[in-house]
């Protein structure tokens, strides 16, 4: 009897020191997401003010932006960790954001797209993430990416303490106000470790056919609701392998309507385009096929 209630209380005590399972947040079923890569950036400069509203106007679900953090610890906006400006060539971790207001996006998209140029785009500038949030609040939902996210220490919790502050983490929407995306499982993990609410997708990029191991996808669905990998290496196979285990899957980046309805029929979640008037039009004419 003794040694019965001493493997009892054993077990009381293993199990109580369990650390209980935390759920992975959830995306939408069977709606495909239509993620303006860096706004409407077919149309207008990258990651400024007038690239995600044209996004808006043009109905995306998610405005994408790429999250970067400068010497003086603002989060901004903008693809690349480095920048030419001032002549030299110059890393976003080593110049304040107000002497990266010296670089001109709008120039620069003005000089490579002749057809969508306009003056007004020369005004342009880099803009602060808080600046984003500040303009759109919860009007908009955001697609984050957290780009290179080693070089700047204490990222992932200064965006944190940016959404909350901004009450974006407790919406009732249809779909989540916010989504974060990441190459770094690191990244991603600290995130979830921190804000378990929020759908985190792992960027992957293939150079054959997009294919996880077993022991990857278990590493996934510890933290992980989808997967965002480039459009050349998705079959139909991938997709329903990553649905087996109830993960999404959102290709980049795609701007002809052609692929758009082929990414739709192989069953894929979502996909980034640079034209989101396109793949809008694709998606509502798939709808209304779908309800005839």
């Amino acid at each position: 009897m003794k040694r019965v209630m001493v493997v009892l209380l054993l077990l009381l005590l293993s199990s109580g020191s369990t650390k209980p399972t935390v759920e992975r947040a959830s995306l939408p079923d069977d709606e495909f997401l239509v993620i303006a890569h860096r706004g409407a950036s077919a149309y207008a400069p990258p990651h400024t003010l007038a690239a995600y509203e044209l996004a808006v106007q043009m109905g995306s679900d998610y405005i994408e932006l790429d999250l970067h953090m400068t010497k003086d610890g603002k989060l901004v906006a903008l693809h690349d960790s480095y920048l030419m400006f001032q002549d030299t060539e110059q890393a976003v971790a080593d110049v304040t954001f107000n002497e990266l207001q010296l670089y001109l996006p709008g120039e620069e998209f003005n000089e490579t797209n002749p057809r969508y140029a306009s003056p007004i785009y020369k005004q342009l500038r880099i803009v602060e993430l808080e600046d984003i949030f500040l303009h759109f609040g919860d009007s908009v939902n955001y697609y984050i990416e957290m780009k290179s996210p080693n070089k700047y220490p204490g990222i992932e919790k200064e965006l944190l303490r940016q959404l909350r502050a901004n009450n974006l983490l407790s919406s009732d929407d249809g779909i989540p106000k916010v989504v974060i995306q990441s190459f770094s499982e690191n990244s991603l993990k600290n995130i979830f470790d921190m804000e378990p609410s929020i759908p985190l997708i792992k960027l992957y990029s293939f150079d054959k056919e997009a294919h996880l191991s077993k022991k990857k996808v278990r590493q996934l669905l510890k933290y992980a609701s989808g997967v965002g990998l480039n459009v050349d290496s998705v079959t139909k196979k991938f997709i329903d392998a990553m649905h087996k285990e109830g993960l999404d899957v959102h290709p980049f980046t795609v701007n002809d309507e052609k692929t758009i309805r082929k990414l739709l029929k192989l069953g894929a979640d979502g996909v980034f385009t640079d034209k989101p008037d396109i793949a809008v039009r694709v998606k509502n004419e798939e709808s209304s096929l779908d309800a005839d």
